[in-house]
This record gives structure tokens, sequence and C-alpha cells, in this order.
């Protein structure tokens, strides 16, 4: 389809039709191009924000972990030098308290 402006009107009848098809190419071009662009940023962005979710999720749970095997760790020497005192004292045939 070929447009002509109306050349009996003058120039701002050419001018109106620039611009209008102007915008309509500017409003095709964002409804086609930009608009699924931005569309997909969107859902990006969400699935980013759910992955940041799982890791301050998953942070915390290793966090829990950690304090939990450092207590026990910290458990350790106690239940070696219990279980040393008890193996004296089942092979000492068992030594009292000196209190």
């Amino acid at each position: 389809m070929e447009l002509k402006p109306d050349e009996g009107r003058g120039g701002h009848s050419g001018d109106e039709l620039f611009q209008q098809m102007l915008k309509d190419i500017m409003t095709g071009l964002r409804k086609k191009m930009v608009q699924p662009v931005l569309e997909e940023n969107r859902k990006l962005a969400s699935s980013l924000e759910q992955f940041r979710e799982e890791d301050r999720a998953a942070i915390r749970e290793l966090l829990q972990r950690l304090e939990s095997l450092e207590n026990k760790i910290q458990q350790v020497p106690l239940v070696i030098l219990a279980a040393l005192r008890d193996a004296i004292n089942q092979a000492g045939g068992g030594i009292e308290d000196a209190q």
C-alpha cells in the first residue's frame, strides 16, 4: 500500500502523516521487539530472586550445621579424656577419687 499525503492541504498534512507513521512504527517495534525482551527480563529477575532465596536458605542451613559441628568438636577432647580415664580405671582395677 502506497501512502501519499494530500498535497492540496499544505505541508501540515504531510507532517502529520509522517508523525503518525513514525508513531505506528515505534508502537509496533515496542510491541514486537521491546515488550518481549522486557517480559523475559522480568522472568529472569524473578528466577534470579528465587535462586537467591534458595541460596540464603542453604547458607543458613550450612551455618547451623557448622555451629553444631563446632560444638561437637569442642566436646571431643572431653570425650577422649573421659574414655582414657575409664580405660585406666578398668585396667588398674579402679582408682578412687582423691577428694
